[in-house]
């Protein structure tokens, strides 16, 4: 038996993310070890929805593991395949560590929940930027918590490591120094950056933070979304340069002008709500993986007339009770 050499930083491909379809080889993936569900504030109505949602209204606080086993193992099990998937194709996958219970009580003094599984929302890498982001939902604001540590080693890798302004204790204040952003709303298309804008998450103070952050060889511009999603990736998919996968019923202002000459393939509002429809992980501009379930085979039909290889692999449960495969991983390395 061998034993492989761990990678020093000067080993790895230097931190850098150019599109949303780019090849992705290394990435933040949520954990499947823990999974407690956040105390029920204004910051999570958008997420409790359907048979789920009321059990998340009588169970806040709770271990899921003690709250409800079977859903517990069948989440643990679909993130660790799809861990274990991303591995076998080559990809490197760092995977969130814990929340130690000091810093679960941030930034109130209340343990709010850990909701590691899912990793999009607490920062964001552009180009060559690591951005720890500062959400408006109170249970991802503690999420840096678990991949600070990551985060750090990129500045051995090229990286400029930033930390956006935080929002503090409040559920959110409006006004300037006032930004939020959530990396599920944030979509990195070159140079061309598109934050989405429900009135729940990401806001245009933010977006105006991180075009102040960015420079001038960056765009940034806010695309309103439905308050009915939380995030820009439940309503968007960019798999290719030229092809989009949008809700367009749920874009009231439509898609950027930019993208007016795009393949675009329409799906339907009521299932990119219940199915998580346009939220798949993009391995490349040949490659995408989408959950198993028949609801959205539509979805990969579509992809298929586009030529694109498409795998699908269980993933019921997160889809369910939080986010699919985009939410799941934040990348560090796409070129």
């Amino acid at each position: 038996m061998t034993t492989q050499t761990p990678k020093t930083p000067t080993d790895l491909d230097p931190v850098y993310v150019d599109t949303e379809w780019a090849e992705l080889k290394e990435c933040v993936y949520g954990s499947p070890d823990n999974w407690v569900l956040p105390v029920i504030y204004d910051d999570v109505k958008l997420r409790a929805q359907g048979e789920f949602g009321a059990f998340w209204v009588r169970n806040g606080g709770r271990d899921m593991k003690e709250a409800h086993p079977e859903w517990f193992a069948e989440l643990s099990r679909q993130v660790q395949g799809a861990i274990d998937f991303l591995e076998g194709a080559g990809v490197r996958v760092q995977v969130a560590g814990e929340i130690s219970p000091a810093n679960r009580k941030f930034p109130r003094g209340e343990d709010h929940g850990v909701a590691t599984p899912w990793l999009r929302d607490p920062f964001v890498t552009i180009g060559n930027n690591v951005i720890e982001l500062a959400p408006r939902s109170l249970f991802h604001r503690r999420q840096r918590f678990a991949v600070r540590e990551i985060l750090a080693t990129t500045m051995d890798r090229g990286a400029r490591y930033f930390a956006q302004p935080d929002g503090g204790a409040d559920d959110e204040l409006e006004g300037p120094g006032w930004g939020y952003l959530e990396g599920g709303d944030i979509f990195v298309l070159g140079k061309q950056i598109l934050v989405g804008h429900s009135g729940g998450c990401s806001n245009p103070e933010g977006a105006r933070w991180l075009q102040h952050m960015l420079g001038p060889d960056y765009t940034v511009q806010t695309v309103a979304i439905d308050p009915a999603f939380p995030h820009l990736d439940c309503v968007l998919m960019t798999p290719r340069e030229g092809v989009a996968f949008a809700s367009l019923e749920a874009l009231p202002e439509g898609l950027p002008d930019f993208m007016k000459d795009w393949d675009v393939f329409d799906i339907p509002k009521a299932l990119a709500k219940s199915h998580m429809s346009c939220n798949n992980l993009v391995l490349n501009d040949r490659t995408v993986v989408v959950p198993a379930e028949g609801a959205l085979d539509f979805v990969a039909d579509g992809l298929k007339a586009r030529k694109f290889e498409v795998v699908r692999l269980p993933y019921r449960l997160p889809c369910m009770v939080g986010g699919s495969f985009r939410c799941a991983h934040q990348p560090l390395v796409r070129i």
